[in-house]
This record gives C-alpha cells, sequence and structure tokens, in this order.
C-alpha cells in the first residue's frame, strides 16, 4: 500500500483506538471488506467472530457464540474471488418462556462465499464489490433434563460493500441483507429452523496494512444485531 506511513507508536495508538471504537459501536457478520486476490494467488489469515446478540423470531429468545477461524481466499479471476473459513465455535440460546438457557460446547465450524468487483476508482481510491457468504457452526450435543439437545447455526448474507483508500487504511461501508438460522431437535426428532427476528443491516468495517502484504480487519455493524469480528491476513 502507498500512501501516508505513521511511526510504530503512533500505528499502535491509533490502531487501538479503532479497535476500542468499533467494539462499543454495534457489530455485524463478516463482509471481508473489498480487497480481493489477484488471479491464481491466495490471501490466507486469522479471523476472530463474535457473535454478541442475534434476536430469533416468534419470540424464541435470542443467539449468541465465538467462532474462530484459518481463511482462506483465492483469486479465481481478476474480478471473482473464492472466500473459506474452517475452524470452531460454540453457541450459546438465551431461551425465553421459562426455559432454561442452553450452552452448546466447541465444535466444527465453517464457511464460505464469493464476492466480485464492482466499480473502481483508482484516482479516487474508490473500490467497491457484491458477496455472499454462509457460516455454519455445529456445536457438540447438550445433554440436559434426560434429552439430548443439539442445534446447528447457519448464518446466510448477501452483501455490496464500498471502500476508501486513506494512506494504509481502508475504511469501507455497506449494506447486507441475511438472517442467522438457529436449527435445533431434541433426542433426534422434532427438528425446527428459528430465524433471526431482522434481515437488514449496515456493515462498518476497516483494514489496516502493516504493509505490502499483511493487513489487520475490523468489522461491526447496525441494525440487524451485534456482531464483532477481527482478523489479520497474508497475501500470497
Amino acid at each position: 500500500m502507498e500512501g501516508f506511513r505513521a511511526t510504530g507508536r503512533g500505528k499502535i495508538l491509533i490502531l487501538f483506538a479503532l479497535l476500542v471504537l468499533a467494539y462499543r459501536v454495534s457489530y455485524a457478520a463478516p463482509g471481508y471488506g473489498t480487497h480481493m486476490p489477484e488471479k491464481r494467488h491466495f490471501t490466507c489469515g486469522l479471523e476472530g467472530n463474535f457473535l454478541i446478540d442475534r434476536d430469533l423470531d416468534n419470540d424464541e429468545g435470542a443467539t449468541n457464540g465465538n467462532r474462530y477461524f484459518f481463511t482462506l481466499s483465492y483469486g479465481i479471476f481478476e474480478w471473482l474471488c473464492f472466500d473459506g473459513k474452517a475452524g470452531v465455535g460454540d453457541v450459546h440460546w438465551d431461551r425465553t418462556k421459562g426455559n432454561d438457557d442452553m450452552d452448546y460446547s466447541t465444535n466444527f465450524a465453517g464457511a464460505y462465499g464469493f464476492r466480485i468487483k464492482g466499480y473502481e476508482n483508482e484516482d479516487w481510491g474508490i473500490k467497491s464489490v457484491v458477496g455472499f457468504q454462509h457460516v455454519s457452526v455445529h456445536p457438540d450435543a447438550k445433554n440436559q433434563a434426560g434429552e439430548k439437545h443439539e442445534t446447528i447455526i447457519d448464518e446466510w448474507q448477501g452483501s455490496i460493500i464500498v471502500s476508501k483508500v486513506i494512506g494504509d487504511f481502508v475504511p469501507y461501508l455497506g449494506a447486507r441483507y441475511g438472517t442467522v438460522d438457529f436449527i435445533k431437535w431434541v433426542n433426534e426428532q422434532d427438528r425446527k429452523r428459528i430465524q433471526s427476528e431482522n434481515y437488514y443491516g449496515v456493515i462498518v468495517g476497516m483494514d489496516y496494512w502493516l504493509n505490502n502484504t499483511t493487513k489487520i480487519n475490523l468489522e461491526t455493524g447496525l441494525l440487524d444485531g451485534e456482531e464483532f469480528a477481527i482478523g489479520i491476513s497474508r497475501d500470497f
């Protein structure tokens, strides 16, 4: 990345301030930003994705959980990339109607998606992408009151994002449409899919380039739930 270079101490202070601000704002599902790997190249990294609160439809309470991923993006064409994740995650269910809350322990979590380049203006440092993302969390079963409770979290999202280069910083803003589906069943029967209460949201995020190949990403959002993501990645 070309442009302004802060001192080492300045970079740390600025990054810390942005992290605190992002955590205090409200939160959104990861949309990956507008940086895409070049054709036949990879971007690999690590990500923490924290679903803090997502209300469920029909007065079914709310869900939250933590996910930790190894991430990989591959440039299929100059204008199209595949995004994949593999890792672990847990699930908590804040139940209503006098029922006890449920905690499902950490197990496999994965994700996939794609992004397509949109409008770009190099002189103004503006980029845009359209994307689709799916996250699935498969926590361990929970035995409670003599019954076996199982769940899967399916998170679906379509998004459009626009970014602006400001030196080492690339802030971005976008819109999303998606749902967090809470799929549950008891004693291997009575499977039920509960959708989240809200579908539309606003994505707010930023990339911060440590050098020409390595960046830190922070992402939050508004309106549809509380979720926060932080990651680091490197181009290859």
